[in-house]
């Protein structure tokens, strides 16, 4: 069980409802310039957010359920909570440290984001845990040299980084924008997906109910469906956090 409490960690770690409306005709290709004008068009506006989420996480054949609650004070910090009938977990994300303890095993870990960074082979940080959350790409477009193809009746935005090795192609739906999928892969033949569906729209804020991780290399692959309602959104809400006493900290 804790295996999988830090495998989440390190992973995730009146609305109107946006349906996939892609056409039968052939998409109009438009400067890449536009097309990422249109992204960020997208971009939510909002200073906090709360969901509740039913998150499902497969490691290598092996099921585990969670009701997980999510607190989110854009730019500055993310809470996390888990629990099964009882609580099970609590983390704290902010823009240097990432914290977390879990009761099972009455154990606790404090780091950085390197350790994270390395798994995923680039610069991981709140800002990638946050639009991994709300369907935004996890690496700025700005920062990368982009090509435009299409697939599916859906533009997509690919580039390549030399100095880690590693592919990067973003799925945009043709008439919302929205993104519906963002994939990660090297050399190694290993790769990060995430997809997502089920946008809702609040207050000019577009926010995704259903996130899909898929994580795999040639020996492992673990899967995370999160599947979240709403609460509260640009209402202040609270962060509670503190370590229990007595919890022994562990390294990763």
């Amino acid at each position: 069980m804790r295996r999988i409490i830090i495998i989440f960690f390190l992973f995730i770690s009146s609305c109107n409802l946006t349906k996939n409306t892609s056409s039968n005709t052939a998409l109009k290709k438009i400067p890449i310039k536009i097309l990422k004008e249109k992204i960020e068009n997208n971009n939510n506006r909002f200073s906090f957010l709360m969901l509740r989420s039913q998150a499902t996480i497969v490691n290598n054949g092996t099921t585990n359920q969670f009701n997980i609650s999510i607190r989110l004070k854009k730019q500055e910090q993310i809470l996390i909570s888990g629990s099964l009938l009882i609580p099970l977990f609590k983390g704290l994300l902010t823009k240097n440290d990432l914290v977390f303890y879990e009761k099972l095993n009455k154990s606790f870990y404090r780091g950085n984001y390197d350790y994270i960074s390395e798994l995923l082979n680039f610069q991981f940080s709140l800002e990638s845990f946050e639009n991994l959350i709300t369907g935004k790409p996890i690496v700025n477009l700005n920062n990368l040299k982009l090509r435009q193809s299409s697939e599916n009746k859906n533009y997509i935005l690919s580039s390549y980084d030399r100095k880690n090795k590693l592919n990067y192609k973003y799925y945009f739906e043709p008439l919302t924008f929205n993104l519906i999928k963002q994939v990660f892969t090297d050399n190694k033949k290993s790769s990060l997906t995430i997809e997502y569906s089920n946008y809702k729209v609040i207050d000019n804020n577009v926010i995704p109910q259903r996130v899909v991780i898929n994580a795999k290399n040639k020996e492992k692959e673990l899967k995370i469906n999160l599947n979240s309602k709403i609460r509260r959104i640009n209402e202040e809400i609270s962060f509670p956090f503190k370590i229990p006493k007595g919890y022994k900290k562990i390294q990763l």
